[in-house]
């Protein structure tokens, strides 16, 4: 099939676009730099050039590569969180991407007949206990900080149903270029000894390999309409998990602060996502996707990840 890929060399998009060209799917990549439509032409794409932040251009990339399957992957998330208002910037950028690009990719997916897939992330409902599913309220009622975030991803899901596409509510990504990789801002943080345990800890990590994700994605090729958590099988509160991360890297371990220490500011999203993001199922995906996550069990292979 013929498929026109956005966010095709980030951190998931430069595999993917591997696994498409192996399975036999012509790419068409956008690229808004020189460089990046170099990269894209020498792993074998076709390259369609445009700001992803220009909603007009981006629909004319778009309906111009003539696509069966049209593939959101936009993202622009801080590198570094050392600096809360270098990495708010970079959030911004990414809500943008999101409330900007997703309706313009709706609107060309529309105009072609393509199928739409968008990436979302499974970390943005309300928290409580129980595990949520898919159709679970998202949390809108979040700290500021952290609402923008919400609301973001509240319109890219929005857009994409709504052109009868699918959305991927991607656990926490780890592999090379993620912040779980050895030079990936969770690490960088945790040896810092600024990625605290906020609270009691309770947050509900749900890790998700790059591979899988990637997996997940192609699967999704002509699946039925609807939001699909892809995540791995077990999770982990962010009480145990960064203590065993900090012990896997040779880190000090993390210390713990009260939760109102992040309970204004850029920062609240971490509070949400260590001592509140709830537990989600991911049961409809391998039930209609027929997806299975390769490595369901994070503590093996995030280990070898940690080791780059």
């Amino acid at each position: 099939m013929r498929v026109f890929l956005a966010g095709a060399t980030g951190a998931i998009g430069a595999p993917l676009v591997g696994r498409l060209l192996e399975d036999g799917h012509t790419v068409v990549g956008l690229a808004r730099s020189p460089a990046a439509a170099d990269r894209l032409t020498q792993a074998g794409c076709e390259v369609a050039r445009a700001d992803a932040l220009d909603p007009d251009a981006l629909k004319r990339a778009a309906v111009e590569a003539r696509p069966e399957v049209i593939i959101n992957q936009l993202t622009s998330l801080p590198k570094s969180m050392l600096n809360p208002l270098e990495a708010s910037k970079d959030g911004k950028l990414t809500n943008q991407l999101r409330v900007l690009g997703a309706p313009a990719l709706a609107d060309a997916a529309r105009d072609t007949g393509a199928q739409l897939i968008a990436q979302s992330i499974a970390f943005v409902q309300k928290p409580g206990s129980g595990i949520r599913k898919e159709d679970d309220p998202l949390h809108l009622t979040a700290p500021a900080g952290h609402r923008t975030v919400v609301k973001a991803i509240g319109v890219l899901e929005d857009a994409t149903i709504s052109a009868g596409g699918v959305v991927l509510r991607y656990g926490h990504f780890y592999g090379p270029r993620t912040y779980f990789a050895p030079d990936g801002a969770y690490v960088e943080m945790l040896h810092k000894r600024m990625l605290p345990i906020v609270g009691k800890g309770r947050g509900s990590f749900h890790l998700l390999h790059l591979a899988d994700a990637v997996d997940a994605t192609v699967k999704a090729i002509g699946a039925p309409v609807g939001i699909y958590n892809i995540t791995d099988d077990v999770r982990v509160t962010a009480g145990d998990l960064l203590p065993w991360m900090a012990k896997e890297i040779g880190a000090p371990q993390p210390v713990t602060v009260p939760g109102i220490t992040f309970s204004v500011g850029p920062l609240t999203i971490l509070r949400y996502l260590i001592d509140e993001q709830p537990a989600v199922s991911n049961a409809k995906a391998k039930e209609i996707l027929g997806w299975r996550p390769q490595h369901p069990d994070w503590h093996e292979p995030l280990a070898v990840a940690l080791r780059g």
